[in-house]
Formats: structure tokens, C-alpha cells, sequence
């Protein structure tokens, strides 16, 4: 190759362009409009040329995590570790922000983005691309290994979370690998247990928070995960990755497999799955099997193709700027896990408001429990964290009011009935005011891999027939609760603090304490934050991510049927199915305030399928301090049409509120066609139902006091369509540069758009029309997504400037009508140099 070739692979994309400009002046010469011009793609042709200037080996080695750096293409290898709640596999010193199932009890996506933009910067800060992470694994049981991963047990919690998540990584130059893709959930036998599943739970269920996440949240890797699902490896499952990732959300960046995931690189080729890690099949069977014709040379390029896609689209090829290595474990970042940390504590019992206690008067408490001097970050795991100190409730403690005031005793192990330090403990609580139990998991009970036997795990032969966790129940561990028991007869003030990832049951001890708060490895703050809350110097305002049940009989049972879990469902959808009442329900949480909920009402009860649904209520805080609450709208169906089987009631939307003592604020939640779909299994369709509905509000589950009814009349299918996800290429466009503007074009309304429609995309710089997307070819289904390359107007793209740009994207069907024209615009915020769009409620949240 030439060099002048080697150039023009490398960075300089203007010559792909010039085919498009000759021909939009040649068609606009004719007096035609230049929106009416089919837009050609210029990422693509970017795409192209590179693809065209590599041999079928340089393409392969594209494909596996060891060689898929090009020298001499200037194309970089990616680089990254996990990091869901922080940079992971043995690194040291960085921050250790909340699990993820703790970032979901926070219940505030916008706290989330700044959490997810902070470990992305410390891994920037490396110099990295990627992180492995968030995880989207659903908690299917509070005893599964990874619980402390999950995102809870609900799919639109999980979704509003994991976008945030997503949105945060996304302000950096560090894309995140969303993970695992699907099903993930029990450790033991993982890479063998073959889960069974109905495409509609599938879709509508398991996948909600997925297409969020993808689509929302704009993410640009997905791994899938070591287990089967109906008979095929996650990895090389077609129906999950082809049919319902790509074809019908819209997914064209990477895919990859967990660490040595798949075992067939024709059934994985063929699923789409694009890059190899942990194992070496691609590398050493496609160089021959394509040379033989064994493989199709056609999917090696379209799995190259995606993976060069993402590195484009991230900014890996064109350049991206330093990250200052000040990030990492910065002050800033020390005080955002604090605060990330307290808002995901949640206060579950406060009898005759034990809590918070008065520091000036209060005179003495013991510190005890397995927890209580140290601080687990989280279960055993890849992702584990080794920040540069934790701080455990005994020194948060002893830092607020001094040694003397504080009578600590270990009490006994985190899971062991060695009953030696049991009088030491009862001594301390005797001669005390108060107790603080400390209690809870660690990573020696619940983490990755447990009971994974590795012979059996790889080659089958083992079947499911307890949980992961150590102790194997949700109660928690035996000498804990007998500790607390022996406490009790001495002392009746104890307030239980646990601390774990898996939700643990403290029923048997649940009328021997007077207050619980719940911490799900909060971090390397947490006694600094557990303190604050016992105190009062900040109110709780977490809630339950997860049901908390009362024994292990409440728990759906251990099974590879997976089916029918939109209606039988997880978590609360279980126990409302199975008409259980579990210790606490999801999203349950007290606060040192009361709240009132009232005046419930609707835009239009008498609805069409398609149309807006806007529930108001008025929220106050009628207690005597500041407080926050999250108010939660749960859908219920009447008789609906399709006659199918449905939920007793669902999360559809949530808020955090901060309310002045006697304040009142009125509260609007908007019901989009996507919070109504089904999943038509026969049509390989999303649909929305038309019928009875009703909508209940309130702070927690099982504490709705709002309810009301409405009716959705059958209507016209109509698209309604989106725009998100602005971006660029470059990703970091310097003084100068041509800039192609991208985005994410979704359709979420009840019809599809159809190949001949017009899909229009007008994108502004500072409120000039700089570029646009037409495209008659195209067509998206009903919750589906495309991703647009525009071109510049008039065949000329806009030069970057020093300073900061504000970039709106507005979409239009032309001579089509859609259901909601409020929703066609986003804007964004660029920053030349050394800035990328960034939208514009994050840049406000992140300045």
C-alpha cells in the first residue's frame, strides 16, 4: 500500500464525502428540494475504505482481544477493565463508589450520570477506552452470587438507571460494555444452565431495560452472558443478539462474549456476535475456515464493520483528548460517593422514632456486629474495587463523638456460630444508651463463581438445586441473629444497620430492634454516610430496589423455567401473583418526614391507543423537616384487547422530590405509548393493548393511595418518532475539522414507519441549519431504532469553532403523520476543543 493510501484510511474522511455532494448539487440543479436527496452515509463509506484497505486477516484479528490494534491502519486496540461500581480486577487506589443494585436504591437517575461519568473518568484517566459495566442483570432471587451487581428486580427501575448510567460514561471519552445479555442469573453451573423462556417474557420483560439502555442511553457495546437460553449459548443465540437486538432495536455497534463464552464460531458468526474474548476461536478458526469457504466471508466483514463502527463513533480512531490523572479518587469524586452512597440508604423501621439520635445529649452506644469495624465493598467479583481507604460505621462513629462515648465489640463473624465473643458484646450493650448492629454479607457469602464446580460448569452435568449464597438463605446468617436476639434481652434500643448486596431477611429479629436502615455496599464512604443518617444530619430518602421476604418459602422457587415472567414475574410481580406479603415491599423507604398524597387526576379518561396520558397528584411534606420522596406510578389493566394474561401492576414511572417542611408541589407523570407495549409473539411486534387501565400512586408498592381509571379506545397505527444520542465524527472535532453530525432515530409510537416514507433529521448549530438525514429506504418498526449519518447542507459540512456550540437535532416525517411532534428535538453542548455533544440537561447537571 501506498502511503498516500495509508492517509487516506487513516483520519481524512473528506474525500468520502464527495460522491454525495456532486450528487445532491446535480439532483438540486434540477430544482429539486435538497431534504428530498436520499442521504448517503458517510460513516459508512468511512467504514468502507477502511474495510477495503485490510486484508481478510487484518479483518479476523478485528474480532479478538489480543490483536485487534491495526499500526498500520493507526487503529487503536481496545483497552479496559471492569468497572460497574468502579475500576476493577486488582487495580488499586481508585474510587469505590455504591454497587450497582446500591445505585438503583438511590432511585435518582440523574445523581447516576454523574456517578456513571466519574468512573469513566477515572478510567480515562489510564488511559482506557472501555469499561465492562453497568450490569443489567435482573435479581431473580435475593441469593444469587451477583446479586450485589443487579439492578434490582424491576425492569423499568433498572432501565431509568442504567441509561443514567450509560448517559454519564457517554460525557467521556470511555464507552461502557453493558453486561450480560440475557438471563444472567444464578452462578452456579452458569456456563451450562439452559434457561427456558417465551419470546414475549423475553422481549417484554427481560429485554425492557435493555432497549432502554441501547436506545436512551445510547450504549455502544454489549456482552453476552455464559449461560443457554432455549437451547442456544447467549453468545450464540440468534433470536437474541440478530432478531431482537439488532433487526429490531437497532443495535449496529459491537457485541462480545463474556470471558470465553461461546464454543461454536459458525452458530456465533451467524447470531452476530462480533468479538472474541477470553477464548481463542475466531483468531485461530477463521483465517482457514473463510479460506476454505467453511465460514462466509460476508460475516466476518459485517462483525469488523461493527467493531470498527464503535471505535469511530467512540473516538478511539480520530483521537480523543487527556484525561489528567487529578481524577482519580479525586476529593470531588470522595464526596460524590458520600453523597451517592446516603441517598441509597434506606431507613425500613423507626419505632417511636428511635432514630435519629441527638448527638448532644446522647451518651453512649455500643458498635456492634460483624460489620461494624469493617466495610465490605462488595460480594466476591471481578468488579471488586481496592479504593485507598474505606471508612467503617465504627470510625465514623468514634470521629463524630469521641472513643468514650463508643463501646465497640465484633460480637461474633460474619457466618459462624462461634458463640466466644458473645458476653463481650452483651457487656458493651449493657452499660450503653443505644445499640448500632452492624450486620450483613460479605464477599466470603455471596459473590461470582460460587459454587461453581469449573469441570462441571464447562462440560454440563449439574442442575440447580440451591442458591449461590454461602449459608444458603435469605435470612441472615444464624449467629447474627442469635447475637441480636441475647442483645435485646439487655438493651431494647438496637437499630440494625445491614450491609450487603443480596437483599437479607431479618424477620426473625424484626420486633427485638426498634430501627433498620439497609445499605447496600454503599461505597467507601459508608459509615461516613450510615452515620449521617443515624444522626440526622441528612434524611433517608433510598428505597427497596429489591422485595425483602420473609423466609426463603417466599422466594420464587429454584428453576431453569424462566417462562411466563411477565405476569408470574420476580420480585413484587411474584408476590403479587402468588398474593404474598413480603417483610418489605419494593420501593418501600421511611423518611424523618411524612408525606400526603392527593388530588389525583387525568388529562383524558377516555383515551385513544396511541395518545398521551398525563396522571396528576399533589405531593406535600406534612412533617416539620425538608425531605425527599419518591412518588411511584404503578399501570394495572382492566379487560384489555389482546385478551392476555398481565401483571397485577407494574412500575411505569417514578420521581424524587425535595419538599419543604408544609410544602406542596403537584407532581405530572406522562404516559408514552412505549409504557403500554406488549410483546405480539405471532407479529414479532410491540403493541399497545386497548381497553380498561388504571394507574395507582404512592411511596412504595404496597402503599399506592392514589388510584384512578381510564380507557384506551383501539386506534390507527401511527409512528412517534425520536431523536437522541447526538454525535459526531470526529467524536472531538479540533478547530477546523469537518464534523459529520450523527444521532439515534427511534420510533416508540404504536405503527411502524415504511419503507417510502420520508425520514427527515434537520441538525442546528447555534440555531443554523448545518446538516441533514433523508432517507426513503429505511423503515422502523414499532420500538425500534436507526442510527442517521447526516450530510451537510448544500454538500457542505460545518467547520468546528474554539468554544461552546449548541447542536439541536429535530426529526420529521415528511407527509406522514406521527402522534406527538413535542418530543422530535434534543439538543446537545460542544466544547471545541477536547469536548464532545453532550446533551443539554447533562451539560447543566455536570458544569
Amino acid at each position: 500500500m501506498k502511503k498516500s493510501d495509508i492517509v487516506s484510511v487513516k483520519f481524512k474522511f473528506e474525500s468520502f464525502l464527495l460522491p454525495s455532494i456532486m450528487v445532491l448539487l446535480s439532483v438540486c440543479s434540477w430544482g429539486c428540494t435538497p431534504e428530498m436527496v436520499e442521504t448517503e452515509d458517510a460513516l459508512e463509506q468511512r467504514l468502507d475504505t477502511i474495510l477495503g484497505s485490510m486484508s481478510m486477516q487484518e479483518k479476523i484479528e478485528q474480532l479478538y482481544y489480543k490483536t485487534d490494534g491495526n499500526e498500520r491502519l493507526g487503529i487503536p486496540q481496545f483497552t479496559g477493565s471492569d468497572g460497574p461500581h468502579g475500576i476493577g480486577n486488582g487495580a488499586k487506589g481508585f474510587s469505590s463508589f455504591p454497587v450497582t443494585i446500591g445505585m438503583a436504591a438511590t432511585w435518582d437517575p440523574a445523581l447516576i450520570t454523574r456517578v456513571g461519568r466519574a468512573i469513566a473518568l477515572e478510567q480515562a484517566a489510564r488511559g482506557r477506552d472501555r469499561i465492562a459495566g453497568p450490569t443489567l442483570d435482573l435479581l431473580i432471587d435475593p441469593r444469587i452470587g451477583r446479586a450485589p451487581e443487579t439492578i434490582g428486580e424491576d425492569p423499568f427501575l433498572g432501565g431509568r438507571i442504567s441509561e443514567a448510567f450509560v448517559k454519564g460514561q457517554n460525557t467521556t471519552s470511555v464507552f461502557g460494555t453493558i453486561k450480560h445479555y440475557n438471563l444472567n442469573t444464578y452462578e452456579t453451573n452458569r456456563r451450562t444452565n439452559n434457561y427456558l423462556s417465551d419470546q414475549r417474557s423475553l422481549v417484554e420483560f427481560w429485554g425492557y431495560h435493555w432497549k432502554r439502555t441501547i436506545q436512551a442511553g445510547g450504549a455502544l457495546s454489549v456482552m453476552c452472558a455464559y449461560n443457554w437460553v432455549n437451547g442456544d449459548k447467549c453468545a450464540e443465540n440468534k433470536f437474541l443478539i440478530k432478531d431482537v437486538l439488532r433487526d429490531h432495536w437497532g443495535f449496529d455497534y459491537y457485541t462480545m462474549c463474556d470471558w470465553g463464552g461461546f464454543s461454536d464460531t459458525q452458530k456465533a458468526l451467524n447470531a452476530e456476535l462480533d468479538f472474541c474474548e477470553g477464548n481463542d476461536l475466531y483468531i485461530k478458526e477463521l483465517p482457514e475456515g473463510v479460506e476454505s469457504g467453511r465460514f462466509d466471508s460476508s460475516l466476518v466483514n459485517r462483525a469488523s464493520r461493527n467493531v470498527l463502527r464503535t471505535k469511530v463513533v467512540s473516538g478511539m480512531i480520530d483521537g480523543k483528548p487527556i484525561t489528567p490523572k487529578r481524577v482519580i479518587d479525586s476529593e470531588e469524586h470522595r464526596e460524590l460517593v458520600y453523597e451517592s452512597g446516603l441517598k441509597s440508604l434506606v431507613l425500613l423501621k423507626n419505632e417511636e422514632n428511635i432514630l435519629p439520635f441527638n448527638k448532644n445529649e446522647l451518651k453512649s452506644v455500643a458498635v456492634i456486629g460483624p460489620n461494624a469495624g469493617v466495610l465490605p465493598l462488595d460480594g466476591h467479583s471481578s468488579s471488586n474495587v481496592l479504593p485507598s481507604y474505606r471508612i467503617p460505621v465504627e470510625k465514623a462513629l468514634k470521629d463524630m463523638l469521641g472513643d468514650e462515648r463508643i463501646n465497640y465489640s465484633k460480637g461474633c463473624n460474619i457466618n459462624s456460630r462461634d458463640e466466644n465473643k458473645f458476653d463481650e458484646a452483651i457487656e458493651a450493650a449493657k452499660i450503653s444508651e443505644y445499640v448500632v448492629f452492624v450486620a450483613g454479607l460479605d464477599s466470603t457469602l455471596e459473590g461470582e463463581g460460587y459454587f461453581l464446580n469449573k469441570e462441571a460448569d464447562e462440560k454440563g452435568g449439574g442442575a440447580i438445586t440451591r442458591p449461590d449464597r454461602a449459608n444458603g438463605t435469605v435470612v441472615l446468617p444464624d449467629a447474627q441473629i442469635d447475637l441480636i436476639k441475647e442483645l435485646a434481652k439487655v438493651n431494647p434500643n438496637i437499630i440494625l444497620v445491614v450491609i450487603s448486596g443480596g437483599p437479607c431477611s431479618v424477620t426473625p429479629v424484626i420486633n427485638d430492634i426498634k430501627g433498620l436502615v439497609y445499605a447496600f455496599y454503599p461505597g467507601q464512604e459508608a459509615g461516613r454516610a450510615i452515620v449521617d443518617v443515624l444522626m440526622g444530619n441528612y434524611n433517608p430518602s433510598g428505597k427497596l430496589p429489591a422485595s425483602i421476604p420473609k423466609d426463603d418459602s417466599q422466594i420464587i422457587p429454584i428453576s431453569t423455567d424462566f417462562r411466563n415472567m411477565v405476569y408470574k414475574g420476580v420480585g413484587y410481580r411474584w408476590f403479587d401473583s402468588q398474593n404474598i406479603e413480603p417483610e418489605f415491599a419494593f420501593g418501600a423507604g421511611l423518611s424523618y418526614t411524612s408525606f400526603e398524597y392527593s388530588n389525583i387526576s387525568l388529562n383524558n379518561a377516555d383515551a385513544n391507543v396511541g395518545d398521551l396520558v398525563e396522571v396528576t397528584f399533589d405531593l406535600k411534606n406534612t412533617g416539620e423537616i425538608p425531605g425527599e420522596e419518591v412518588a411511584q406510578l404503578y399501570l394495572s389493566t382492566g379487560e384489555i384487547s389482546p385478551n392476555i394474561p398481565m401483571p397485577e401492576k407494574q412500575l411505569r414511572n417514578f420521581k424524587k422530590i425535595q419538599l419543604s417542611p408544609g410544602e406542596t408541589k403537584s407532581v405530572t407523570f406522562t404516559l408514552t405509548p412505549e409504557d403500554f407495549y406488549v410483546y405480539n409473539q405471532e407479529s414479532g411486534a410491540y403493541q399497545v393493548p386497548s381497553g380498561v387501565f388504571f394507574v395507582e400512586v404512592g411511596g412504595a408498592s404496597d402503599y399506592l393511595p392514589l388510584k384512578s381509571e381510564f380507557f384506551l379506545k383501539a386506534a390507527n397505527d401511527q409512528p412517534d418518532l425520536t431523536v437522541s444520542n447526538i454525535r459526531t465524527m470526529p467524536a472531538y472535532p479540533k478547530e477546523g475539522d469537518e464534523v459529520v453530525f450523527m444521532a439515534s432515530l427511534i420510533n416508540n409510537g404504536t405503527g411502524a414507519t415504511k419503507n417510502g416514507e420520508g425520514h427527515l433529521i434537520r441538525f442546528y448549530v447555534d440555531d443554523k441549519e448545518v446538516a441533514r438525514y433523508y432517507s426513503k429506504s429505511i423503515s422502523i418498526p414499532v420500538g425500534g431504532m436507526k442510527q442517521a449519518c447526516a450530510q451537510g447542507v448544500q454538500g457542505i459540512n460545518w467547520k468546528a469553532v474554539n468554544g461552546d456550540s449548541n447542536i439541536t437535532a429535530r426529526v420529521e416525517l415528511v407527509n406522514v403523520d406521527e402522534l406527538n411532534i413535542s418530543n422530535n428535538s434534543c439538543q446537545g453542548l460542544l466544547k471545541v476543543p477536547d469536548g464532545r455533544v453532550i446533551p443539554s440537561e447533562i451539560a447543566e447537571l455536570i458544569k
